[in-house]
């Protein structure tokens, strides 16, 4: 059996933890990226395809796919769900993260503090950040003071989610859920850095919000308990609504206000780029396994674990 995964997003991650735990690697890459993904050393594992679509039409029988942001993105969770790849975690997880108004629904069946979201312009009665619907890295993304200020900005090719802007810290908290050991694992934790809305300087109103890259961030242990039921409440939840586990890596993304309450405003349901900071090892899993063990590694591991009890049926969707 072999893992692979699209080369983007965090597929250094990915196959390098793959074959940490021994494992024969594919890693599907488009022509413009073999260069880059060649001199990492993966020249072995490339699959040269024309499109990441071209996967959906290969025979991959004998390869377990890790889904991540560009997956979700490019291929989106109606083909996925629809395909016949052998994916690690859950397609409906997928789609439950794709569509914002069965997000919302998870989140608040889960007790997560989720800042108040309106379902049409009219009801807008204070600042809020729009979001465009999918995984795609905060594009599309803007803040507006009022409904006036919206309407000038929308596309009207997209479809739109409106949620009232929390001022505080963002904090993105990974988790794997377990089957193997029965467990919910706190992975990491790590902040976004998004463009000019974090920039010191800036000479508009209009901050963007594409994601660049990830700082790594150590909670304080008191915060991390509550992430951690956090987690469990998420885990419960889905299995609630879906009569479905929730297998490996998720993420839940999350502000903190001046007065130290978290408010829930996203959820990854599959492996996300904050955890590559975390190569080798993160604090949290270092705690638990004593030894080197970053996501990709994780997800391997898990795998092998299932195999080697005859239980890979369980984790894969």
């Amino acid at each position: 059996m072999k893992i692979g995964t699209l080369a983007s997003h965090s597929a250094l991650n990915i196959i390098s933890g793959a074959k940490a735990e021994g494992f024969d690697t594919e890693l599907y890459c488009t022509p413009d990226r073999t260069r880059f993904y060649r001199a990492f050393g993966l020249g072995e594992s490339i699959v040269e395809i024309d499109s990441f679509n071209d996967i959906l039409e290969r025979d991959l029988s004998d390869v377990i796919i890790i889904p991540h942001g560009s997956f979700v993105a490019y291929l989106g969770a109606e083909k996925i769900q629809n395909s016949d790849l052998r994916i690690f975690g859950n397609k409906e997880l997928l789609r439950w993260e794709e569509d914002r108004i069965l997000k919302s629904q998870l989140m608040t069946e889960a007790g997560l503090n989720v800042p108040q979201e309106f379902s049409s312009i009219d009801e807008i009665d204070s600042p809020v950040i729009v979001k465009s619907y999918g995984a795609a890295g905060g594009e599309g993304y803007f803040i507006a003071e009022n409904k006036q200020e919206i309407l000038g900005k929308l596309d009207s090719e997209k479809q739109y989610s409106f949620q009232k802007y929390i001022v505080g810290t963002k904090i993105f908290t990974t988790y794997f859920n377990s089957i193997f050991h029965n467990r919910l694992e706190v992975f990491g934790a790590d902040i976004r850095y998004e463009t000019d809305a974090d920039a010191n300087v800036r000479f508009d109103d209009k901050p963007s919000f594409v994601v660049v890259g990830n700082l790594p961030l150590v909670l304080r242990e008191s915060t991390l308990a509550q992430y951690f039921e956090m987690g469990n409440g998420f885990v419960e939840a889905f299995k609630r609504l879906t009569n479905q586990h929730l297998v490996g890596p998720f993420c839940i993304e999350t502000i903190i206000d001046r007065n130290q309450t978290i408010y829930s405003f996203e959820f990854s349901g599959r492996i996300v780029a904050g955890t590559n900071v975390w190569m080798p090892s993160s604090p949290y899993s270092f705690a638990l396994f004593g030894d080197q063990m970053w996501m990709g590694r994780r997800i391997a591991r898990e795998i092998r674990d299932l195999i080697e009890h005859q239980r890979l049926d369980e984790a894969i969707r």
